[in-house]
């Protein structure tokens, strides 16, 4: 069944609009016509499955013939992320939006190469919300993360007081092992921060551990930033939120 994204104004009197570029996706590509179903999501929680009643110029208009309501269990994850190199965030924010996060915050660092101006900044957080909202429908997602905009890491830091647990994986020789730090832990929201090439900075790690982090090793191997993310936000997937 073909899956879509449509914004909750944009759900009214038992019917689903889909405009833009889903309307083009379902209509121009899918070919989608009268009578077929479809399944799509509001990122909000809820999921419509229905029958498409009409294809027009604007938009294309759906029966809402199921609604289903998901809530989403466990801990609540949160990934701040040094901007890395090249177009490597892009997988980041994909592979971070299948796992599950809710909300992503890129963050320039000492050690952070990669430097953009607001113009470009603004043109990558669009493409970053469009990767999200692609991921989300091929994984089944029934929310959307929400990408910050690129902030500074003390200020990543003062936005992070509500988080149960935050954990820094570093390569310094003074951290714990991650299994170790998750070990019976259960809580609602959980924070990551994964630093560029390079690593963190030792006052930045300082100044984690400061604001309530916990520096923690993913192993003797050293991994690439955008491996690292992925590694880390697997274990806390499994760990906390199932």
């Amino acid at each position: 069944m073909s899956r879509f994204y449509v914004p909750p104004e944009c759900v009214a009197d038992g019917k689903i609009m889909i405009r833009g570029d889903e309307l083009h996706h379902a209509r121009d590509v899918m070919r989608l016509a009268s009578g077929d179903v479809i399944a799509a999501f509001d990122g909000s929680g809820k999921e419509y499955h229905g029958v498409i009643l009409d294809v027009g110029k604007e938009q294309m208009t759906v029966r809402i013939d199921k609604t289903i309501e998901r809530k989403v269990e466990g801990c609540r994850l949160i990934l701040v992320q040094a901007l890395p190199k090249l177009d490597k965030m892009d997988l980041i924010i994909e592979k971070a939006t299948e796992l599950g996060v809710a909300k992503i915050i890129p963050v320039t660092t000492g050690r952070t190469v990669v430097r953009t101006d607001a113009k470009k900044e603004n043109s990558k957080a669009e493409r970053w919300r469009k990767i999200t909202l692609v991921a989300a429908k091929q994984c089944g997602r029934s929310t959307i993360p929400e990408v910050m905009p690129v902030t500074g890491f003390a200020d990543a830091l003062k936005a992070l007081n509500d988080a149960e647990i935050k954990i820094i994986p570093s390569l310094s020789g003074n951290t714990k092992a991650l299994k170790e730090v998750l070990k019976g832990r259960k809580v609602k929201s959980a924070a990551v921060f994964i630093g560029p090439e390079g690593d963190f900075t030792e006052k930045e790690i300082n100044d984690a551990e400061a604001a309530g982090a916990i520096p923690v090793s993913l192993g003797p191997e050293v991994l690439r930033s955008e491996t690292a993310a992925i590694c880390a936000l697997s274990v806390l997937n499994y760990e906390l939120r199932w």
